[in-house]
């Protein structure tokens, strides 16, 4: 039964929510509360803070009209941009830190992709339109805390991920919200909600009605989570993964990838996660790339991954500092750690997090070799001096980086 009054605690000093003081925020409560109107904060930065974690984006709830809300913020000259103004959407760019202004909202039409909306000024029927208790938190410019739901600061404070009323209604307004359950949880862990786990297990076959782009958003967000383990065992187990990444998911090897990069005191990027959990070859980057619709760059980087990882059979200094040269520093740390879970290499984990270390210290060197040297050195301009000029890396970087100019131009002379 939906709740009729608003539950408040304060904030107080908590250093947790030591952001609510900074200037740019308060230029905006300054800005939109008045004349009857009222700004709070919410969702995101609130959970976080409530977890302890850190709070990078600030959103925020409105009573206003979004065409109120870029009025007031040309007459005070600050920037608004109309990013989402069919659902009620401004950007307010205050101190070049920017802030989502959304007015408060009922849905009026759900088809289960998207929903018309109409734009009101309850704050109680704004929260229980929201997906998950620990999301309709709100704050005002006094450091007041609201839960209009009644459970969603225990439920922050639990890691419990809990859909607000029926689980069942709440993904049937938007099938989206099936893989949001597992991203939060992926972020959160502590505690997944049998129902909202079974509704969103009945309801899998409806992710096929949204865009890929809407579901590879979700699912790059999930795989960085550090329950992201947890969460993925849970959709295998439903039966649900495997449709989604178009493969069989390699569970294990993301299992110990995570392991792995907390005993390293690394974070693996997305491209790293994607390989580890669903590309053994270069055609696996390109279907699940295709599948998730992937910027270009990262399926690429997935491809050359796949391709490189292969060739790993063991790993010292030299070897690293190659891969470094070739790749760049954090994909050669990611290929280790990649031939590493795939069990490739076994190196001692001590060892390695040294020359993890050695290798971030570590000035990548110029090749002291260009073409205008090898034609002052009586070599013609042609297709030619550019194979030639790459050979000529190619044996540098087998060097150890160690031969010299002179003697490269020596092993030029002796190659026509």
């Amino acid at each position: 039964m939906m709740s009729t009054v608003e539950s408040c605690a304060e904030v107080g000093e908590d250093p947790a929510f030591g952001w609510r003081h900074a200037p740019s925020l308060q230029t905006l409560f300054s800005l939109i509360n008045r004349d009857g109107e009222e700004v709070r904060v919410v969702g995101g930065a609130l959970r976080n803070s409530l977890l302890g974690a850190p709070v990078s984006d600030i959103d925020c709830a409105t009573t206003a009209d979004p065409t109120k809300v870029m009025h007031w913020a040309k007459e005070a000259d600050i920037r608004a941009l109309p990013t989402g103004l069919d659902h009620g959407t401004v950007t307010l760019i205050i101190d070049d830190r920017p802030f989502e202004v959304t007015t408060l909202r009922t849905d009026v039409e759900t088809n289960g992709r998207h929903a018309a909306v109409a734009f009101g000024r309850d704050w109680i029927k704004d929260a229980h339109r929201r997906d998950f208790t620990m999301n309709a938190i709100y704050m005002d410019s006094q450091g007041r805390l609201y839960d209009p739901v009644g459970r969603g600061i225990e439920d922050a404070r639990a890691r419990h991920v809990h859909f607000i009323g029926e689980a069942r209604k709440r993904i049937e307004e938007d099938y989206l919200r099936v893989l949001r359950f597992f991203r939060f949880f992926a972020q959160y862990g502590e505690r997944m909600e049998e129902e909202g786990y079974a509704a969103c297990i009945a309801a899998q076959a409806k992710l096929s009605g949204l865009s890929a782009e809407r579901v590879g958003t979700e699912m790059a967000k999930l795989i960085q989570g550090p329950y992201a383990a947890r969460a993925l065992d849970a959709m295998h187990r439903g039966g649900m993964l495997t449709g989604i990444l178009a493969s069989v998911p390699h569970l294990s090897r993301f299992r110990r990838l995570q392991t792995l990069a907390r005993a390293l005191y690394l974070k693996g990027d997305l491209t790293l996660l994607l390989t580890a959990l669903a590309v053994d070859v270069r055609e696996d980057g390109e279907r699940l790339a295709r599948k998730l619709r992937l910027p270009n760059r990262t399926r690429d980087a997935m491809k050359r991954m796949a391709q490189t990882v292969r060739t790993l059979r063991s790993v010292d200094e030299s070897l690293l500092q190659q891969l470094a040269y070739e790749h760049g520093k954090e994909t050669a740390c990611n290929l280790v750690l990649l031939a590493l879970v795939r069990r490739q290499i076994n190196p001692d984990l001590t060892e390695l997090s040294m020359l993890f270390r050695d290798l971030a210290l570590w000035s990548l060197p110029v090749f002291p070799l260009n073409g205008r040297d090898l034609i002052d050195s009586g070599m013609r301009p042609g297709p030619q001096l550019g194979e030639r000029l790459s050979a000529l890396e190619k044996a540098w970087v087998s060097s150890g980086f160690e031969l010299r100019k002179g003697q490269l131009l020596t092993l030029a002379r002796a190659m026509r």
